[in-house]
C-alpha cells in the first residue's frame, strides 16, 4: 500500500519509511506456529506514537511544568513532580483521561493508535500479551481479558486471549503506574507478588517479542533487567522489533535479536506467511462473510415480505435456514477480533458438532431446528470455501428436497409442491403456522440462536 506524502517522497513518510523488508528467523516462526510466543507491547505501538499525537504525554507534562525534556528527567520523575502539585494526582489522571478521550473522538486518530492491535487481533496463535500501556485497546480490539491485579488471576482458566497490564489500566485509574512511588510498588509486585511469579513462569517457557520499546526507554530497560536477573539466564530467546538501529550493540549484549522494521508491518508479513502456509485464514475471508451476510439478510426480508406463511407454511423452513446462516455469519464477524475463526479448525469443529446435533433434532422431529442447523452449518462452510463455491451455496430451503432454489422466483414455484418432499415436515409447518402466525399474516417468524 502506498501512502501520499506532500513532498512526493515515500521515504519521508513515517509509516512507509519504517516498512523495512526483513527475514524472520526460522526459529521465531516455528515458535509462533507452536503457540510459544509472548507479545510485550510498549508505548510505541499505542497512543505515544508520533503517528497519533504530535507530542507525548511526557512532553506535554514537561511543558506544563516548564521543564525541558532534554534535561534528562525520567518519565516517573516528571510525573512525580507533576503529582506534587495541589491535586496533582487528580490533574494527571484527568490529563490521561482527556488524552484517550481525544483519540476516541477522532476515528482517524483511533485507527492510527490501534493499527498494531487490529493487525494482531486475527492472529490466533498470539494469545498472550504483556503491556506497560494503560489503554484498553488490546481488550477492545483483540478481545483480550485484562489481568491487572493479583485478584484477577481467579479468572486465569478463562479461555481466550489474555493481556497482563503491568502498569495498570485506564479502566481503573487507581491502578495506573506513573510516579516514582508507583514504579517502586510495581517492581516490588513483580519481584515477590503473584503477578510477578506468574509472569516469570510464563517467560521461562515462552519466546518474547518486544514491540514499541527502545533503549531510550528507561521503563523497558528496568523491566528487561529485572526479568533477566530473576530468570538467571534461563529465559528463552527474545526479540525486539524496531526501526531504530542506534542501539544494535546493546541488543546483542543482552542477547536480544533485533528485527529492524515497523511493528505493524512485522505482524502483517507474519500473517501473510501464516496464510500462505495455511496455518490461518486470511482477513479477506471476513470481508466475504460480511457480503454474504448482507445478501442473505436482503433475501430473508424479501422472503418474509413476499411469501404469506398462512398460504404456504413450508416457507417457515427457508426462514429458519436463513436465520441459521445469518447467525453463523454474525458470529464469525463478532469473534473476528479474538482470532477464533481465523483458525479454520474452529469452523470445522462447529460443523462436526452441529452435524451430530442435527441427527438428534431430526430424530425428535424438530424440523425447524433441523432447517436452522443446516443454515448454520452452511454458513460455517462458506468461511472455508472459495468465492466460486460460495456462489453455489443454497439461498432458499425446502425441507426434504435435495436441490436448492437459487432465486425467489424459482423457490416460490418449488414451494407449491413442498408437501410431497417431506409430508411429516409439511404437516408440522401447517400446525406451527396456525399456532404462531396471525390470521392477517402480520407476524414475523424468527428462529433465535437457541436449540431448545
Amino acid at each position: 500500500m502506498k501512502h501520499f506524502h506532500p513532498h512526493g517522497d515515500a521515504s519521508k513518510c513515517a509509516l512507509c519509511g519504517n516498512r523495512i523488508p526483513f527475514d524472520p528467523p526460522k526459529e521465531l516462526y516455528e515458535d509462533v506456529v507452536n503457540g510459544r510466543v509472548v507479545v510485550f507491547a510498549g508505548a510505541g505501538v499505542s497512543t505515544e506514537s508520533r503517528l497519533v499525537f504530535p507530542y507525548t504525554l511526557y512532553e506535554d507534562v514537561c511543558q506544563e511544568l516548564s521543564i525541558r525534556p532534554s534535561k534528562g528527567l525520567s518519565f516517573p520523575d516528571v510525573m512525580t513532580k507533576y503529582c506534587a502539585q495541589p491535586n496533582g494526582r487528580t490533574k494527571l489522571l484527568q490529563k490521561i483521561r482527556s488524552r484517550f478521550a481525544y483519540i476516541r473522538s477522532f476515528p482517524e486518530l483511533y485507527r492510527w493508535a490501534t493499527r498494531f492491535h487490529c493487525e494482531l487481533s486475527t492472529i490466533h496463535l498470539l494469545d498472550t500479551i504483556i503491556t506497560t500501556n494503560w489503554d484498553d485497546y488490546f481488550e477492545s480490539e483483540c478481545s483480550a481479558t485484562p489481568f491487572v491485579t493479583a485478584e484477577d488471576f481467579a479468572f486465569w482458566s478463562v479461555p481466550g486471549r489474555k493481556v497482563f497490564k503491568l502498569h495498570g489500566s485506564v479502566n481503573s485509574y487507581g491502578s495506573i503506574v506513573a510516579t516514582r512511588k508507583d514504579y517502586e510498588t510495581c517492581y516490588k509486585r513483580l519481584r515477590i507478588g503473584l503477578l510477578g511469579s506468574s509472569l516469570k513462569m510464563m517467560l521461562a517457557t515462552k519466546t518474547v517479542i518486544y514491540f514499541g520499546f527502545s533503549f531510550k526507554d528507561p521503563d523497558f530497560l528496568r523491566v528487561q533487567k529485572l526479568l533477566a536477573s530473576e530468570m538467571r539466564g534461563l529465559m528463552p530467546q527474545s526479540y525486539i522489533v524496531t526501526p531504530e538501529r542506534l542501539f544494535h550493540s546493546r541488543y546483542t549484549e543482552l542477547g536480544i535479536v533485533p528485527i529492524y522494521t515497523d511493528a505493524t508491518y512485522f505482524l502483517e508479513m507474519l500473517k501473510t506467511h501464516l496464510v500462505k502456509k495455511k496455518i490461518m485464514l486470511g482477513d479477506d475471508k471476513f470481508g466475504e462473510i460480511m457480503q454474504l451476510l448482507a445478501e442473505t439478510a436482503r433475501r430473508h426480508f424479501e422472503l418474509a415480505d413476499k411469501v404469506n406463511l398462512r398460504e404456504t407454511p413450508e416457507a417457515i423452513f427457508a426462514l429458519c435456514y436463513q436465520d441459521g446462516a445469518m447467525h453463523a455469519f454474525e458470529r464469525m464477524l463478532a469473534l473476528k477480533s479474538s482470532g477464533y475463526y481465523s483458525n479454520a479448525c474452529n469452523a470445522l469443529n462447529a460443523v462436526r458438532s452441529y452435524e451430530e446435533i442435527r441427527k438428534q433434532k431430526q430424530a425428535a422431529h424438530k424440523y425447524s431446528d433441523v432447517a436452522y442447523i443446516d443454515g448454520y452449518i452452511d454458513g460455517h462452510m462458506c468461511l472455508l470455501a472459495t468465492k466460486q463455491l460460495q456462489k453455489q451455496r443454497p439461498r432458499y430451503y425446502i425441507y426434504g428436497r435435495n436441490t436448492s432454489a437459487r432465486s425467489l422466483r424459482e423457490y416460490t414455484r418449488a414451494l407449491a409442491q413442498a408437501s410431497r418432499f417431506h409430508r411429516a415436515a409439511s404437516k408440522w409447518a401447517h400446525m406451527a403456522v396456525k399456532r404462531l402466525i396471525a390470521e392477517d399474516g402480520s407476524t414475523v417468524f424468527h428462529h433465535t440462536p437457541f436449540l431448545l
